[in-house]
C-alpha cells in the first residue's frame, strides 16, 4: 500500500519521519524520494539494519537516513539513546505490521510454510535467548499450542492441529517448516474451492504459522507499545499511519486511535474535559486498490488507519511511558 501510505503520511521538505518497520526499505525510500526530508528507519532484524546502513551511505540518502537497530515497540528509548532530541521529534510515523517479504522468502528464517527450513520464526537473530518455533512446537503442551493457534490465528480447528503436532513429535522431533506444514495440511485438508489458490491466508497451514510467529515475537505487545509511544514522539499535526494484515493488529490500532480521538467514551471525555490527542484522518479503514491486489495478493488483507496528532497532552490509554 505504498501509494496510500504516502498520500496519508504527506511528507514535506525539512521534516523528520520515522519508518518503524524498515524491512526491505520500500516506505523509507519512497518517503525520502518524495521530498527533501529525513527518515529514522527502525528494524530489529540485523539483516534489515545492515541494508538500511548501506542505503544511508549512498549519495542520495547520506545525511538524510538514520538507521536504528531496535524493536519498534522500544522506539522511545531507542531515539532517546541515539539522538540528542527533545520529545516530540517526528512529523510523521509509519508502521507496517508483520513479516517482511525478505524474511518470508528466506527459508533459513523459518517463517514460510512454502519453503522448507529450520523452525525459527524469530524476527531478530539477536533474540537467541527467546524461544524459537522449534522449542514451542516440540516442548509446549497440547493445550498451550492449541490456545496459541486459536488466540493468534483464529483457527477453530486449533485443538485438532495441536493434537496432531503432539502425536507427530512423539515419533520424532519436528525440525523444519516443511514438516510442520505437512502435519497441519494433512490434519486440515484445504476445501476443494481453495486448492490451487496462492493466497497465503487460504492455505490450511497459514493460520498456524501466523499464530506461532505472532506469539514468538510478542508482536501485539510491541504494537501497543509503539502506538502509545507515538503520542509522545509525534509533533502537533504529525501523522501516524498503521498498516496491518491481521484482525487482532487492526483492532488494536483502531481502538488506540478511537480512544485517543475521543470516540470511545464521549460522555466521560466531556465530564473530565479530556481533549483528544489524535484526530482521525479517514472516516473508515483504507484498503488496497484492485490494481494492487491484482499484482500482490498479500495486500488483499491489508488495512490502513491514520490519525493526526493534536496539541493535547498524551492520553496514554495503555499506561504511562517512562520518558
Amino acid at each position: 500500500m505504498l501509494s496510500e501510505v504516502l498520500t496519508h503520511l504527506a511528507p514535506e521538505p525539512g521534516k523528520i519521519y520515522c519508518d518503524l518497520t524498515f524491512g526491505d526499505g520500500g516506505y523509507t525510500k519512497a518517503i525520502l524520494d518524495s521530498c527533501d526530508c529525513k527518515v529514522v528507519a527502525v528494524d530489529q532484524d540485523p539483516t534489515a539494519y545492515e541494508k538500511a546502513l548501506q542505503l544511508a551511505a549512498t549519495p542520495d540518502y547520506k545525511g538524510r537516513l538514520f538507521p536504528l537497530l531496535s524493536k519498534f515497540g522500544q522506539i522511545d528509548s531507542a531515539v532517546k539513546k541515539n539522538f540528542d532530541w527533545s520529545f516530540p521529534c517526528f512529523d510523521g510515523m509509519v508502521m507496517d505490521i508483520g513479516v517482511s517479504s525478505g524474511q518470508i522468502e528466506t527459508a533459513s528464517r523459518g517463517f514460510s510454510y512454502k519453503l522448507d527450513g529450520p523452525l525459527d520464526m524469530r524476527m531478530s537473530r539477536l533474540m537467541r535467548k527467546s524461544i524459537s518455533a522449534y522449542e514451542l512446537v516440540n516442548f509446549y503442551s497440547r493445550e498451550q499450542i492449541a490456545d496459541i493457534i486459536y488466540k493468534y490465528g483464529g483457527d477453530r480447528l486449533s485443538r485438532k492441529i495441536a493434537a496432531a503436532i503432539v502425536d507427530a513429535r512423539q515419533k520424532a522431533p519436528i525440525e523444519t517448516t516443511g514438516e510442520l506444514a505437512a502435519i497441519v495440511q494433512k490434519t486440515c485438508p484445504q476445501p476443494r474451492w481453495q486448492r490451487g489458490d496462492d493466497d497465503m491466508l487460504r492455505n490450511s497451514a497459514a493460520r498456524t504459522f501466523q499464530a506461532l510467529r505472532i506469539y514468538i515475537n510478542d508482536e501485539l505487545a510491541e504494537l501497543e507499545s509503539a502506538l502509545r509511544s507515538s503520542e509522545y514522539l509525534l509533533r502537533p499535526q504529525g501523522r501516524l499511519v498503521v498498516v496491518s494484515f491481521h484482525s487482532l493488529e487492526d483492532r488494536i490500532a483502531k481502538n488506540f486511535l478511537y480512544h485517543c480521538a475521543g470516540k470511545r467514551s464521549t460522555q466521560e471525555a466531556e465530564t473530565n474535559h479530556v481533549v483528544p490527542s489524535f484526530e482521525l484522518k479517514s472516516k473508515s479503514v483504507v484498503q488496497a486498490s484492485k490494481e494492487e491486489t491484482a499484482v500482490n495478493s498479500r495486500s488483499r488483507s491489508a488495512k490502513l488507519r491514520v490519525g493526526q496528532r493534536t496539541m493535547a497532552e498524551p492520553l496514554s490509554p495503555f499506561g504511562p511511558l517512562d520518558l
